[in-house]
Parts: C-alpha cells; sequence; structure tokens
C-alpha cells in the first residue's frame, strides 16, 4: 500500500509540476485549472486517487490506468475562464452537476459525487 500511495503522491506532485505558473497567453496550459488543482491537491479524499488533467479538466483514477478510465464512474471538473464545471460520469454536457465561479465549490462537489460514487458509502 506504501507503495501505491507514493505513486499516488508524485503522480500529484509531477501534476502540479506541469501546470505551475507563469502561464504563456499562447500555452496550452490554463491558468484556470491551476486555480483548480492547487487546493485539490490539498484535499484528502482527492490525494487518495491517482489525478490526470487533459484538455483543462481534472480527473481522477482509483488504479492509474487511465486507459480504463470509463470503468470508473468517477466525476471530472472542467476549467476556463468563465468558472469551473462540474461533470458526472460519463462526462459531458448532459451531465453537469454544478457551474460555479469558485473552484472551491467545485472540488466539494467532485468530493461528494466521489463519496457517492463507491459501493457502500464509504469514502474514496
Amino acid at each position: 500500500m506504501t507503495n501505491r500511495m507514493g505513486s499516488r503522491d508524485r503522480e500529484w506532485q509531477a501534476l502540479l509540476d506541469a501546470w505551475r505558473p507563469p502561464h504563456r497567453p499562447e500555452g496550452w496550459v490554463s491558468a484556470a485549472l491551476w486555480e483548480l488543482l492547487e487546493p485539490a491537491a490539498q484535499e484528502p479524499v482527492l490525494r487518495r486517487l491517482f489525478p490526470w488533467a487533459s484538455m483543462n479538466e481534472l480527473h481522477v483514477s482509483e488504479t492509474g490506468d487511465f486507459c480504463d478510465y470509463h470503468a470508473e464512474p468517477f466525476p471530472a471538473i472542467a476549467a476556463s475562464t468563465d468558472g469551473f464545471v462540474v461533470m458526472a460520469h460519463p462526462w459531458g454536457v448532459e451531465n453537469v452537476v454544478l457551474r460555479s465561479p469558485d473552484p472551491r465549490a467545485a472540488l466539494s462537489c467532485m468530493v461528494r459525487l466521489l463519496e457517492e460514487a463507491v459501493p457502500g458509502g464509504r469514502a474514496v
């Protein structure tokens, strides 16, 4: 278990390093996603999962096998200059649960959905 936790910690650190400011206006890195990643990396429920970001979205995985992410019913958060959108799984506009200008509100919603997604109601 220690190796898996260490691996999760390394993935969180790598994600933070990849999205850390400064952000170039013409670059692929979103400043809005950084606003989300900083508090997300401190959230205990999320820290127990493997993170990944794609297309300015934060995703998590229990296994760390991102090729099989469709098997895990976890929510995601999209970040933009207009705010944050929490999507239930499967992700898409038809499954938007929350729109908010506040990254912490989006994270709270994601954590609640994660806790509901786990069989038996136990926290992830």
